[in-house]
């Protein structure tokens, strides 16, 4: 499943991405209209809380609307409503322009710091941005809110889904 969403789910959108899953985000201060033409060209789900969109031809055809403004919420909401699968594939697109990561070439992987590459670290590049990617101290961080949406869409084995 591909995703779109509006300014307003930014934060949700960069989620979206560290758990894998291919979603782009509109830049602030478009109007609807482009993006529910991308949506639909794309087939991407787009992700809003702008109910006035709805009333636009073929919305119900793409659009999620979410109610909470709290990204708690709105990714238990996805993963129960779309089955979104917060631990497929984690760390797996870039978080800046949602290319999916690489191994780094050896000349790419020069590039990392030298204290990562003495570590023997995984390292990943965007092809997209020219990023490069390590596991850090931050990747623990992001595993535990990427599980605690999982525990709250009830998509983490052996959790209930959160009420």
């Amino acid at each position: 499943m591909r995703f779109l969403c509006d300014e307003m789910l930014h934060r949700l959108g960069r989620w979206l991405r560290a758990g894998g899953h291919d979603t782009e985000i509109a830049k602030a201060g478009g109007p609807d209209g482009p993006l529910l033409h991308l949506a639909l060209a794309e087939n991407r789900k787009l992700l809003t809380r702008d109910r006035a969109i709805l009333q636009r031809k073929r919305a119900g055809e793409v659009v999620v609307l979410l109610y909470s403004d709290k990204v708690h919420e709105q990714a238990a909401h996805l993963g129960r409503m779309l089955e979104v699968d917060w631990l497929a594939k984690p760390f797996s697109r870039c978080m800046i322009c949602n290319t999916e990561l690489k191994a780094a070439s050896p000349a790419a992987a020069e590039m990392a710091p030298a204290r990562v590459r003495a570590a023997n670290l995984p390292i990943c590049h965007c092809t997209g941005c020219g990023r490069l990617y390590w596991p850090g101290s931050h990747e623990q961080r992001i595993r535990e809110t990427l599980r605690e949406f999982a525990r709250l869409s009830g998509t983490l084995q052996g959790s209930p889904p959160a009420r």
